[in-house]
């Protein structure tokens, strides 16, 4: 029993260390790859601190928008339906539940936006 406790602590203390790296990579990659979809909080680390941490990420889709807080060591993940800006439902998620249901509704956002551009193309073009 000793070596499993001792095992799973270890997984925890990594899990931790990582998330903070995940989080930051995470803001910064969305920051760039959908710049106007994508809302980033930081606080700094201390009154005359020049560093940050990442408090919250929210990245806003057609019909939903996808919240990560980190408290601490703690990571929360929800999905707001939301209609013109009217959130109706939260649904709290794992965090790999809310990574799969992002990377689907950026993959609709992208196919509605290019078929508006390939649509906007064909008009101006012919």
């Amino acid at each position: 029993m000793s070596t499993d406790f001792e095992q799973n602590t270890a997984w925890i203390r990594r899990a931790q260390t990582d998330m903070k790296a995940f989080v930051e990579g995470l803001a910064a990659r969305l920051e760039g790859d959908v710049p106007g979809f994508v809302e980033v909080e930081r606080k700094k680390d201390g009154f005359f601190a020049k560093t940050s941490h990442i408090e919250s990420i929210i990245i806003h889709t057609n019909n939903n928008d996808y919240i990560l807080k980190k408290e601490g060591v703690h990571i929360s993940t929800v999905r707001a339906k939301t209609v013109r800006g009217i959130v109706l439902k939260h649904e709290d998620l794992s965090l790999s539940v809310w990574l799969e249901s992002l990377v689907a509704d950026l993959a609709d956002l992208s196919g509605e936006m290019q078929g508006a551009s390939n649509t906007l193309h064909d008009f101006l073009m012919g």
